[in-house]
């Protein structure tokens, strides 16, 4: 797997050669995603919806849609683009969303969570997960797995990005990292390339 990223604009390449790796449902905060089937077979569930590709087959993932991707045959080569897009869509949950999304690393109880929007936590869980994909603590390790790679494009040890999001210790971090992108945050760093945004 090889990760290439544009940090002037946005836009994230990942290329898989013979894997068979799967990934759990989860959404793309800001990017829509744009995936081609080189080689196998995989399946994808796209909210509630199950497709299969095939070799030279295409999928497309909108912005804030949960879904899977998991093989069918023995192994699949596959590139994804991931591009930036409009994430401004109103909703009602969006205080909760924005921090979320602002302060991944925070302990943030579902009680005080559902007191900031008035509504009890089972209701407050359910609706933000019809308008995110994803429930609450579902979306915030998402985003503090985003958090962790950003932090380890611009140098920071393992360890030490391990507390900057929020995990009790490393191999908490590698774990919840490993099973969202598939691989260690040490094989994240050694699969990256970044370019630099232009001065």
């Amino acid at each position: 797997m090889q990760f290439i990223k544009d940090k002037s604009t946005g836009v994230e390449v990942v290329s898989y050669q013979n894997t068979s790796l799967s990934y759990p449902e989860h959404t793309h905060i800001g990017h829509a995603v744009l995936g081609i089937v080189t080689d196998g077979t995989v399946g994808i569930r796209i909210a509630k919806q199950e497709f299969v590709c095939r070799e030279g087959e295409y999928f497309s993932v909108a912005v804030n849609v949960p879904h899977a991707i998991y093989p069918i045959s023995e192994s699949y080569s596959m590139l994804s683009i991931c591009l930036p897009a409009d994430d401004r869509q109103v909703r009602e949950l969006n205080i909760i969303r924005r921090d979320i999304i602002g302060n991944p690393e925070l302990s943030l109880s579902i009680a005080d969570l559902s007191e900031k929007v008035h509504i009890s936590s089972y209701h407050m869980i359910r609706r933000f997960a019809d308008e995110n994909g994803l429930t609450p603590h579902k979306f915030q390790l998402q985003c503090r797995i985003r958090k962790a790679q950003e932090l380890l494009e611009n140098g920071m040890k393992v360890v030490d990005v391990a507390a900057a999001v929020g995990f009790c210790d490393q191999s908490h971090l590698d774990r919840v990292f490993r099973k969202q992108v598939g691989i260690s945050p040490e094989e994240y760093i050694k699969s990256a390339i970044l370019s630099k945004p232009e001065s």
